[in-house]
């Protein structure tokens, strides 16, 4: 006999989304596995975000569309539209992203194959702005060891691309990790998964990711930036802080993930530590040079305004 399809739920954060909703939608209600909801969580969009929204409701019950009376934040309503969720499986869905038919029913697959994972991804194709054709992106990087500080080493080095974040998970793994307000919180997301169990891979594109940057890029962390004094001075949060803020959370982060022996935890977190910190040293090194220039550029900048109103005067 066979064993009931479970439901999975679908989720989409969304603020403005009017140029590129419907063909979002659309790709995810032809989507081969049934049963199936997708949650809409709309961030106080000004657009026509609501009304497209509410239609596509009126014509498929699949669909549940909730808005936020004000803006809460991307972050927030991450975790908003996983809370409104009631699927045993939950995949994030970017707006401006599309996923092929299959991509949910081959993870879903592999996830029912393999007890043992708690989430699943796979291949990224990814448009670049004014691209033809979409840059293939295996992300096949063999996070699937039963050693919690293997897969940690693994996930750190096979610099997978940011979009793995939008693979499938099983509910309950999920609602044990922190999606939090830091820098890198997609990165921590996944770091987090990593010490709870393995991930399955399939050699099949889980979703077509639309790159903002006209070059596309698998680096988790950022592009660097020379040494000089433009950049001491008009550097942003990103470069003072992303790679310190990851170091530091996500130790933090897989101390504190619920229900794991510490017999996993303590190898995982040296693992991490140790295997990102030799990995982005340089911008570790660099980001303490901007940090320890921020209060002297913050000083002048001020000076520099005072003796300018004071001239005026």
């Amino acid at each position: 006999m066979a064993l009931p399809r479970p439901l999975v739920s679908l989720g989409i954060p969304v603020y403005n989304g009017e140029p590129f909703l419907r063909p979002a939608l659309d790709a995810l209600l032809a989507q081969t596995h049934e049963p199936l909801e997708v949650i809409i969580s709309d961030n106080a969009s000004t657009d026509r975000t609501q009304e497209i929204c509410l239609d596509y409701a009126a014509r498929d019950p699949r669909i549940k569309y909730h808005r936020n009376t004000t803006n809460i934040g991307v972050v927030a309503n991450f975790r908003r539209v996983f809370a409104l969720s009631s699927g045993a499986y939950f995949m994030w869905a970017a707006v401006d992203d599309w996923k092929p038919a299959t991509a949910l029913a081959h993870c879903l697959e592999a996830l029912r194959r393999d007890e043992r994972a708690v989430a699943a991804h796979g291949i990224v194709l990814v448009q670049t702005p004014g691209g033809r054709e979409a840059v293939a992106y295996p992300n096949d990087i063999g996070i699937t060891d039963s050693r919690a500080a293997a897969r940690v080493r693994a996930f750190i080095t096979g610099r997978p691309h940011n979009a793995i974040l939008y693979g499938l998970y099983r509910r309950e793994a999920l609602q044990r990790v922190v999606l939090g307000h830091c820098l890198g919180q997609d990165y921590l997301l996944c770091l987090q998964m990593c010490l709870l169990g393995p991930f399955a891979y399939i050699p099949h594109p889980i979703i077509r990711y639309s790159e903002r940057k006209a070059v596309a890029s698998s680096s988790p962390m950022y592009t660097e930036v020379p040494l000089t004094l433009r950049n001491l001075i008009q550097a942003g949060k990103v470069h003072r802080r992303k790679c310190w803020t990851v170091l530091l959370m996500g130790c933090y982060y897989l101390a504190t993930v619920g229900h794991v022996r510490w017999s996993e935890r303590w190898p995982a977190i040296v693992a991490h530590a140790v295997t990102f910190s030799q990995l982005y040293r340089r911008q570790l090194v660099k980001e303490v040079v901007f940090q320890l220039c921020q209060p002297v550029v913050w000083t002048a900048m001020v000076s520099w305004r005072l003796a300018r109103r004071w001239a005026m005067t």
